[in-house]
């Protein structure tokens, strides 16, 4: 087997992770430091925050804007405190996709339903730690391609849906929540 298709996807994938974290660390500021935490402001005017959590960037917590938002923190430090497995799983589809293409369909629907994993213990961490809970004004659609699309096309999972009491009772699985929303 020729592995250079292989360690070409690695390095590209590994890359373009920590290309992108380090981009984020360099052209932000530091601004306070919170327990293991980094607090950095990047000033693009988006109220939101992206958690460092790689291989060479570590406990770093980016804010999109110059605001820093509580909530927010909470969230990103879930993510800080938690095992990055969307990485780790990237790295071996990189790793296995020259030897199978076919993997990249399986790949993708497994892929998003760990990010919805992921975004989702963040949320309960920030929920049983702090009593923080997501909070939005968003209104859900009535289309359900509407709604399907929130799902398939966001980091997390949609905004109705975090806001709803029992997205924070862990006896609730994402699949049954994203069949509730569809059919209900």
């Amino acid at each position: 087997m020729d592995w250079s298709l292989t360690i070409l996807n690695l390095v590209l994938v590994i890359g373009f992770y920590e290309g992108f974290h380090g981009y984020l660390y360099f052209r932000s500021k530091g601004v306070k430091k919170e327990g293991k935490i980094e607090i950095r402001v990047l000033n693009i005017n988006e109220e939101n925050a992206i958690a460092l959590n790689s291989l060479f960037f570590r406990n770093v917590v980016v804010f999109l804007s110059d605001k820093i938002n509580e909530r927010i923190l909470r969230h990103e430090e879930g993510h800080i405190n938690q095992f990055n497995y969307i990485y780790l799983f990237m790295i071996a589809v990189a790793a296995l996709l020259p030897i199978n293409t076919l993997l990249a369909i399986p790949a993708i629907l497994i892929g998003r339903i760990m990010l919805w994993k992921m975004e989702r213990d963040a949320d309960l961490y920030a929920y049983s730690k702090y009593n923080v809970k997501f909070e939005s004004d968003a209104e859900r659609p009535k289309s359900k391609i509407d709604r399907i699309k929130a799902w398939l096309f966001d980091s997390h999972p949609p905004d109705w849906v975090r806001t709803k009491e029992e997205y924070y009772e862990k006896k609730n699985s994402l699949i049954k929540l994203f069949i509730q929303d569809l059919f209900s």
